[in-house]
C-alpha cells in the first residue's frame, strides 16, 4: 500500500511539474464564462474585425478591429433568424452588430454571447508586449498557446474544427476566399502562412 501511494504521488508531482514548465498547458487566465443579459456592460473576450459595423461569427480577418477587453454595452441579443447581438463601445459609442453563423459556430446566440464577452477584462498584461500587442490586433503570432489563438481571432469555424481545443490544426476564413491553416505542436503555433 505504501509503494502504491509513493507512485502515486511521484505520478502527481510529475504532472504537476510539467504544468508548470509548459506554459502552453497551463490554466487558463480567460475570465469565468456568463450569461450577459441586454442592457449590461460587459468587455470583449477576444478580438474581432467588423466590415462596416458588421462582425460575422465566421471570424474573417478583414475590417477594423476591436481589441479584446474593449468595454461595451449590449444593446440588443435576439435569436430570430440564427441570431445576432448589437454591440456598443462605451468609450466612442460606435455599434457593431454580431451575426451568427451557426454553420460555423454550431452554438446558439446566448453561447456565442457567452463565448465573446465577460464581466471583467482578460489579464493580458501577463504575456509579452508582443503578444499583447498581437492580441489586440486581432494577429496570430508563431508560439502562441491556443488560449491566446483563441483571444487574437477568435473561434476557427466548425466546419473545419469541431473542437479546436482538441485539435492540433486549426483553419480560420481569412475573408470568403481564402483559408489560413495554423498547426500546434505541445499546445503552441509552429506553422502557419504568413506567420511571423
Amino acid at each position: 500500500m505504501k509503494m502504491c501511494s509513493s507512485l502515486s504521488l511521484s505520478v502527481m508531482l510529475l504532472a504537476l511539474t510539467g504544468l508548470m514548465s509548459n506554459p502552453a498547458i497551463a490554466e487558463s487566465i480567460a475570465p469565468p464564462t456568463i450569461s450577459p443579459e441586454e442592457g449590461g456592460t460587459y468587455f470583449t473576450r477576444m478580438s474581432f474585425h467588423h466590415e462596416g459595423d458588421v462582425h460575422q461569427a465566421t471570424n474573417f480577418s478583414r475590417g477594423a478591429v476591436w481589441p479584446i477587453n474593449t468595454e461595451v454595452r449590449l444593446v440588443s441579443k435576439t435569436d430570430r433568424r440564427h441570431g445576432r447581438l448589437v454591440l456598443e463601445r462605451v468609450d466612442n459609442g460606435d455599434r457593431v452588430t454580431i451575426q451568427n453563423v451557426p454553420r460555423h459556430t454550431d452554438i446558439n446566440i446566448d453561447a456565442l454571447a457567452s463565448r465573446m464577452l465577460a464581466d471583467q477584462p482578460t489579464p493580458i498584461e501577463q504575456f509579452s508586449d508582443d503578444i499583447q500587442r498581437a492580441i489586440r490586433a486581432g494577429e496570430l503570432r508563431m508560439g502562441m498557446t491556443k488560449e491566446q489563438a483563441l483571444m487574437a481571432r477568435g473561434y476557427p469555424p466548425t466546419v473545419h474544427t469541431s473542437n479546436p481545443m482538441d485539435s492540433d490544426t486549426w483553419v480560420y476564413q481569412e475573408n470568403r476566399f481564402a483559408q489560413r491553416t495554423i498547426v500546434f505542436e505541445n499546445g503552441r503555433i509552429v506553422e502557419g502562412r504568413g506567420l511571423r
